[in-house]
């Protein structure tokens, strides 16, 4: 009995030992109670109530996430598509595992394109081929690889120079009489070239602007500009140069003058006199009135730079027939400076085509 008891308070021991060491479980401490004749129930019990807590679970292990983010392109989208739409579409191809719509800041809807992420590349051309001009919210979609963005601009370059190796050179045509057709601009261009298009813009409501764009190969263009600039087409001295690219500009050869607060009994002849004692006047335009024939009350005068500057400089605030004159260099239409109702021509030796709806004689 003695001994039972002995043994009882070494194995406690060793219990509350065990808590210390690492290593040494309670369940150890079990097996060692269980596993011995010599003790009682009452003493393994004992035991495993002083026994520690159990041990910790293991921390789980984290998986690693996908690296794979090639995107595809969707376009001509309809501006009631949301991201739910495309989903939809694509994961019957796969796990979309991004979707990004760009939204119109007034309207918060979608701008007709996205970009989708699948989890890897043969999701991905799975899905450009399943979805490629399918119909989504009601339109034909065109979807394919995103291209990264120096491929885009090599691509765009290369399609610029194919498309002007088709259309050839761009050639501004200002000043123009309203009577004038597309007819009759082709056939003046048509004796230094292969016309390929010509186009003459109009107003809402169908009336000519006052100026139209040629296009003809580079030589014959060149060519043309040369010879008809300056030229007179149905009464009317034409402006002929280069079209620009969108947000180039021009320095320019010569400057047209605003003349403006002209009496109504003023006569072109008289302004073209007055202008003329500062130096050659290259042209001279009073605008009229389409319904009336009278001219509008101001007028444009084109001279070389220097003559038009000492003009400007001399007849601002000159009276002629009874009105004090205004003139200044003629900016375009929608200018942030001073505003002079002008037909927007700068007077230089090529057209921006970026203000193709806000220049022209319907600006008068």
């Amino acid at each position: 009995m003695n001994l039972d008891r002995a043994l009882i308070l070494l194995l406690a021991s060793v219990g509350a030992v065990s808590g210390f060491a690492p290593g040494f479980t309670s369940r150890q401490t079990s097996r060692v109670v269980s596993g011995s004749a010599l003790f009682s129930e009452e003493a393994a019990v004992s035991v495993e109530a002083e026994a520690p807590a159990a041990e910790a679970p293991a921390a789980a292990v984290e998986e690693p996430q996908s690296t794979y983010d090639t995107q595809i392109y969707i376009g001509n989208l309809s501006f009631d598509t949301v991201e739910s739409d495309l989903r939809a579409a694509f994961q019957a191809h796969g796990t979309v595992t991004k979707v990004s719509m760009p939204l119109n800041r007034e309207t918060m809807k979608s701008r007709g394109f996205a970009f989708v992420t699948m989890s890897n590349a043969e999701e991905t051309a799975a899905a450009i081929a399943a979805v490629n001009e399918s119909e989504i919210t009601g339109r034909t979609v065109y979807a394919s690889e995103s291209l990264p963005k120096e491929k885009v601009a090599e691509g765009k370059k290369k399609y610029q120079a194919k498309k002007q190796r088709n259309e050839g050179s761009k050639i501004y045509i200002g000043n123009l009489n309203f009577d004038t057709t597309e007819a009759d601009l082709s056939a003046a261009f048509a004796a230094y070239g292969d016309v390929k298009d010509c186009f003459l813009p109009t107003d809402y409501e169908g009336n000519p602007r006052g100026f139209g764009f040629v296009s003809m190969d580079e030589e014959a263009a060149a060519k043309a500009i040369e010879e008809l600039n300056g030229t007179e087409l149905d009464g009317r001295t034409l402006t002929v140069n280069k079209s620009l690219p969108k947000g180039q500009k021009a320095t320019p050869k010569q400057i047209k003058l605003y003349v403006g607060n002209l009496s109504w009994g003023t006569e072109e002849s008289t302004l073209r006199e007055l202008f003329e004692e500062y130096g050659k006047v290259i042209d001279c335009y009073s605008p009229v009135d389409r319904e009336t024939g009278q001219h509008r009350g101001f007028a444009f005068v084109t001279m070389d730079p220097d003559d038009a500057l000492r003009a400007a400089d001399e007849t601002d605030g000159y009276e002629l027939d009874g009105r004090i004159l205004r003139v200044n260099e003629a900016q375009p239409k929608g200018y942030g400076g001073r505003s002079n109702e002008n037909d927007g021509y700068d007077g230089g030796d090529a057209y921006d085509e970026s203000a193709d709806e806000g220049w022209g004689n319907d600006g008068y």
